[in-house]
């Protein structure tokens, strides 16, 4: 073979790895700034998880200074934890959710 073409061959050669290069440096940018947006929803969910947590530690700790052994609004301070828990494990759900994928990416 003459060196003018192993030359043209290897200059084709090293085009093809630079475009892969940058094809590479493009996705792992876009990676990177998906990552860093996942990481600023992660740190929102968990502050409103933390918020909501203390928010139903602090009226259960009402419900029960104020109500008392009252059957009636215990009832009724059962109904609203109980949507305060369902809201809770639904951010926990999404939180675990975002952890799982930040940790397969």
């Amino acid at each position: 073979m003459e060196p003018l073409a192993l030359l043209d061959g290897l200059e084709i050669k090293l085009r093809q790895l630079n475009a892969a290069a940058d094809r590479q440096r493009a996705d792992y940018e876009r990676v990177v700034a998906e990552n860093q947006q996942l990481k600023q929803a992660l740190d929102r969910q968990t502050g409103i998880v933390n918020s909501l947590k203390d928010k139903l530690e602090r009226s259960q700790t009402s419900a029960v200074a104020e109500n008392g052994p009252k059957d009636a609004p215990q009832r009724a301070t059962a109904a609203i934890t109980q949507q305060q828990r369902e809201t809770i494990e639904f951010c926990l759900r999404e939180v675990d959710r975002c952890l799982d994928w930040l940790q397969r990416n």
